[in-house]
């Protein structure tokens, strides 16, 4: 073969390997949950709660009928902290084995916990809230879990 015929083989072999490298971190279950985590304050910050609430696991969405949940986070958001926009950032993203929301839950499997860090400018000056979101795969969708368990109880991290 020709020189020409191996170098263009070699980069083909290597362009096939970076792709399918890629493409196996893009697809992980730690980016799929964090991507949701993205969509999900991307709906809270744009206002759009309806649809964040769409995203929310059953247990949280026994917590709070849908138009509770539209109206509180709106007030909470926009109205007690006196902003139209806020922006957030995230942690690393954990992978945790049996967690449950509260004590008296059944553990769910394996969810996945983001720090999420709201940044507000608003009418009390900046704010930031630190929360983790856990984040919990249903049927290919992925939904959002709050941590409702006393503080000092034990969070089942495995």
């Amino acid at each position: 073969m020709n020189k020409r015929v191996i170098l263009l083989f070699g980069i083909t072999m290597i362009s096939i390997l970076v792709i399918s490298a890629y493409l196996v971190v893009k697809s992980s279950p730690e980016n799929q949950a964090e991507e949701a985590c993205e969509e999900f304050f991307t709906y809270e910050q744009q206002g759009a709660f309806s649809k964040s609430w769409e995203m929310l696991h059953p247990i949280i969405k026994d917590k709070f009928a849908k138009d509770t949940y539209i109206q509180d986070r709106s007030e909470a958001i926009m109205n007690y902290f006196g902003v139209l926009y806020f922006t957030y950032s995230f942690g690393e993203v954990k992978k945790i084995k049996d967690w449950a929301p509260t004590t008296d839950a059944e553990p769910i499997p394996t969810v996945y916990r983001i720090t999420v860090s709201q940044h507000f400018n608003g009418k009390y000056g900046n704010i930031t809230i630190v929360q983790d979101v856990y984040m919990s795969e249903i049927e290919g969708a992925w939904t959002v879990l709050w941590d409702y368990k006393n503080v000092g109880e034990s969070s089942h991290e495995k």
